[in-house]
C-alpha cells in the first residue's frame, strides 16, 4: 500500500515538471517571437521614414547599414521619377483641356465605330418567318407584346426586353417550321436567358414558370432554353436598339445643351421625362410590328427626330400627318431652323450604319415618314409599377437608371391591328 503511495507522489512529481518544463518553454517562445516582432517593428519603422529629411540615430544604429539601404532607395525613386516625367511630357499635361475633350471625343467615336463592326457578328435578315409555316406576323406582335408586359411586371430594364427579342427572331430565322404550339415557350426561355445576362437580381426558374404553367413544365423550359443556346452558338450579348437609342439621346442632349433650342432628352424634368417616355413606347411599337422593316439605328434617330419636332409644335395634328404624309416630306426637304441644325446634329455625331458608311441626314427621309404612322398610338406616361408609391426609390436612383425600367403601353396591339386593317382596305 504505501509503494502504491510513493509511486502516484512519484508519478504527480514528473507531471509537474512536465507541466513546468512545458510552460517554461511556452515563454521562451513567446518572449521569442516578441522579441522577433519588435525587431521587424523597428525594421518597418526605419522604411517608412526614410524619406524623411532627419533619421532617428536609435533606429539607425538598431538596424546596420540601414542609412546605406536608404540612401539607395532615394536614388531609385528619383531615376524612376525622372523617368515617367519624361514619358509624360509628351501626353496630355502639356496639352490644352480643348485638345483633352477632342481626343476624348475620337477615342469615343471610334469605341462605337468598332462597336457598329461588332454587329457583324449578331446580324440577321428581319424576313425570319420565311422559313415558318405556322408563325404569322401578328403572332409575333402578341408574342413580343406580351413579353414587355413580362418584363414590365418583373420590374426589368428595356435591354433585357430587347435581347429576348433578338434571340426569338434569330431562333426562328436558323429554325425553321417552329410550331406553333411551342412559340410562347420559346418567348419564356427567350427573356429567361436575357434576364440572366441583364439583371442584376434575376429570378428563379418558378417565377418564369408561373407565367406558363398550365401549357409548360419547368424541363420544356430548361430544354427550350439549351436549344436556344446551341441553336445560337452561345452568342447572347449584342448591342441591341436600345442601346443605340441611348446613346444618340445622350448625343442629342449634349449637342443642343448650348443651342437656343434646346429641348433635351434626358434632363431630369418632368417635360424631359415623358419626352423620353414618348420616344421609346414609339420606338418599341416599331421593333414589335413585324411588317416595319427598316434599320433600327435609322429608326432611332428619326424618332428623335420626330419627338423633338412634335416638342416644339412644329407639326400641328400628327394623326394627319400619319395618314398623309405629304407634308413631313414637304417639311423635311425645306430650310427650316430646326432642319439645319439637326443635319448639323448629325455631321457632328459622326454616326455610322455600317463600319465604313456614314448616316447622313438625306437618310432619315423615308424612314421619317414610315414612322409617323405610328404617332396614332394613345400614350403610358404612368410610372414604371417598381416606381409607383415608391418616392424613397425614385429619389436614390441615377436619372439614368430610372428611364432604363421598361414600361408597357396597352394600347400597342390595338394600334398595330388598326394600321394592319388600314393597309389590308
Amino acid at each position: 500500500m504505501q509503494n502504491i503511495v510513493k509511486k502516484q507522489k512519484s508519478r504527480t512529481r514528473k507531471g509537474q515538471k512536465q507541466r513546468n518544463f512545458q510552460k517554461k518553454t511556452n515563454c521562451d517562445s513567446v518572449n521569442f517571437k516578441s522579441n522577433q516582432a519588435a525587431c521587424e517593428y523597428e525594421q518597418t519603422a526605419t522604411k517608412k521614414v526614410k524619406n524623411e529629411k532627419s533619421i532617428s540615430p536609435i533606429i539607425t544604429e538598431e538596424t546596420p547599414n540601414s542609412q546605406q539601404r536608404i540612401e539607395q532607395q532615394q536614388k531609385l525613386e528619383d531615376l524612376i521619377s525622372d523617368e515617367f516625367g519624361k514619358e509624360l511630357s509628351s501626353f496630355t499635361f502639356n496639352n490644352s483641356l480643348e485638345n483633352n475633350q477632342e481626343e476624348e471625343q475620337e477615342t469615343l467615336n471610334e469605341f462605337m465605330r468598332e462597336q457598329v463592326k461588332f454587329e457583324e457578328i449578331y446580324s440577321y435578315q428581319k424576313n425570319y418567318l420565311k422559313n415558318q409555316n405556322e408563325i404569322q406576323s401578328h403572332m409575333v406582335a402578341i408574342l413580343f407584346d406580351w413579353l414587355v408586359e413580362v418584363a414590365h411586371s418583373f420590374h426589368f430594364k428595356r435591354e433585357t426586353f430587347y435581347l429576348s427579342r433578338n434571340y426569338v427572331e434569330r431562333f426562328l430565322l436558323r429554325q425553321p417550321n417552329v410550331l406553333i404550339a411551342k412559340f410562347q415557350l420559346l418567348g419564356v426561355a427567350a427573356i429567361f436567358i436575357a434576364h440572366k445576362c441583364e439583371e442584376i437580381y434575376p429570378k428563379t426558374l418558378k417565377d418564369f414558370h408561373r407565367l406558363i404553367q398550365d401549357q409548360y413544365t419547368i424541363q420544356d423550359i430548361e430544354e427550350m432554353e439549351v436549344a436556344i443556346l446551341k441553336c445560337l452558338d452561345f452568342r447572347m450579348n449584342p448591342n441591341t436598339p436600345i442601346f443605340w437609342l441611348n446613346y444618340y439621346t445622350k448625343l442629342w442632349d449634349e449637342f443642343i445643351i448650348d443651342k437656343e433650342l434646346n429641348v433635351q432628352l434626358k434632363e431630369r424634368t418632368n417635360e424631359s421625362y415623358y419626352r423620353y417616355r414618348e420616344l421609346v413606347q414609339l420606338f418599341d411599337i416599331c421593333l414589335i410590328d413585324y411588317r416595319f422593316k427598316k434599320d433600327e439605328k435609322i429608326t432611332a434617330l428619326s424618332l428623335i427626330y420626330l419627338v423633338i419636332a412634335k416638342s416644339l409644335l412644329i407639326f400641328e395634328d400628327y394623326k394627319k400627318i400619319a395618314n398623309q404624309q405629304q407634308e413631313i416630306k414637304c417639311f423635311i426637304d425645306s430650310d427650316h431652323e430646326y432642319n439645319k441644325i439637326f443635319k448639323q446634329f448629325i455631321e457632328q455625331s459622326d454616326f455610322y450604319l455600317y463600319f465604313d458608311k456614314k448616316i447622313e441626314f438625306k437618310d432619315l427621309k423615308d424612314v421619317i415618314c414610315e414612322t409617323t404612322k405610328y404617332f396614332i398610338l394613345r400614350f403610358d406616361n404612368t410610372l414604371p409599377r417598381v416606381l409607383l408609391n415608391n418616392q424613397e426609390f425614385i429619389d436614390e436612383l441615377q436619372h439614368e437608371e430610372l428611364l432604363s425600367f421598361q414600361t408597357y403601353n396597352r394600347n400597342t396591339i390595338e394600334t398595330i391591328n388598326f394600321l394592319l386593317k388600314q393597309q389590308q382596305q
